[in-house]
């Protein structure tokens, strides 16, 4: 059908490209009504694959029907949490009913519009099934043989696990036991309240080096990329799949780009790096109706995979760029949460985080002199005994 599904692809999910393609082949040289049918005939899964595997001009063609059908957004399927059948029973027992509550904690999630990514139980899940493993290996058949030097004796067996990995299993396995010794442990219905974590962020300067040196490193792509999450506040996950529906040229044939629900002006250098991608992956894009491209994204096969960005582009320092991006608007003035939510997408509990790099009172305006002169006494850098 089109050279780009005569390249190699893994073997996982043959099926569901086999019946897809094979759909949309048979309709292919027939009428959009029949292309619409073909689509609506395909599992979800199917369309993600179809859309993943297909080449730039098929998915060209087929993304204004998907639009067109109202269909439910395209996305790999969740990934099945793996719990070993040889594991003793009283250790897999318990490990499916964490993962059966786990489950339900998930579609409520869902329900109430958040989203998660495809492997969110599965890894969830990793931690505690090799926790249940080391259990095994030491002659520990269930989960009430375990002691707190076994998890101490885990966790320096794993130097990379953090002990908060365990937390929300040891909290289920406890809850489960209402007469086990609850003093100094968690109680249910006991809240308290806990500052949010400060967020790390770079100065503007920091800021610009960390992306100049993106851009004499990495490509042109891969520096609009990174840009957007160290200038416009995106996530490196919303940077890598952006679509073709979230450009537009405004009136003065400015490019515009929607990180969150604000249309936001980019600079000249950035426009001509996305503007050239988007006349390759979409044509005609500039002039599309609304949505016609949501399901094109910009940067495919064009940036390294999600994880291979995080970590080779951004040099695994996605959060505090985004931090950054965020923390430099603020000095510029731009301190109302609500325009800083809208435009960049950040939550507003990490508005809050990072305005504690800033003076206490926001609403009044206070000489930078005054507050690093204030710093300095706080330090005791100012040789005042």
């Amino acid at each position: 059908m089109c050279a780009g599904a005569l390249t190699y692809t893994p073997t996982q999910h043959f099926e569901d490209r086999a019946i897809a393609f094979r759909k949309i082949g048979d309709a292919i040289d027939k009428s959009d009504l029949h292309l619409r049918n073909a689509l609506l005939s395909l599992t979800p899964e199917q369309r993600f694959e179809l859309m993943r595997r297909a080449c730039p001009e098929l998915k060209v063609k087929l993304s204004p029907l998907l639009v067109d059908v109202q269909t439910e957004k395209v996305k790999p399927p969740d990934r099945e949490p793996f719990i070993p059948d040889d594991l003793p029973e009283g250790l897999k027992a318990e490990l499916i009913r964490y993962r059966d509550r786990l489950k339900r904690r998930h579609e409520l999630l869902l329900k109430r519009g958040h989203s998660r990514s495809p492997r969110y139980l599965s890894e969830l899940l990793k931690m505690p099934v090799r926790l249940a493993r080391f259990l095994q290996a030491e002659g520990i058949t269930s989960w009430d043989g375990m002691r707190k030097r076994d998890i101490v004796s885990f966790l320096a067996a794993n130097p990379l696990v953090r002990p908060t990995a365990l937390t929300r299993l040891l909290r289920a396995i406890s809850e489960d036991k209402p007469f086990s010794e609850r003093r100094g442990r968690y109680v249910r219905g006991r809240t308290a309240s806990k500052p949010s974590p400060l967020q790390e962020v770079l100065s503007p300067a920091e800021l610009d080096a960390a992306l100049a040196g993106i851009k004499e490193s990495r490509s042109d792509v891969e520096y609009a990329a990174a840009w957007l999450v160290g200038k416009l506040g995106m996530t490196a996950a919303a940077a890598h799949g952006l679509t073709a529906d979230l450009l537009r040229l405004d009136e003065t044939g400015r490019l515009v780009i929607r990180p969150a629900k604000v249309w936001v002006v980019v600079p000249k250098s950035i426009a001509k790096i996305l503007a050239k991608v988007a006349d390759e992956v979409a044509p005609g894009w500039s002039g599309a109706n609304a949505n016609e491209f949501e399901f094109i994204r910009l940067f495919d096969n064009k940036l390294p995979k999600l994880d291979d960005f995080r970590s080779d582009v951004l040099g695994g320092d996605a959060r505090r760029l985004r931090a950054s991006a965020v923390y430099t608007a603020m000095l510029r003035g731009n301190l109302d949460r609500v325009t800083l939510n809208q435009t960049m997408g950040v939550s507003i509990a990490t508005i809050t985080s990072i305005e504690r790099h800033l003076s206490s009172d926001l609403h009044r305006k206070v000489a930078p002199e005054l507050v690093a002169a204030r710093n300095k006494v706080l330090r005791g850098d100012d040789g005042v005994d």
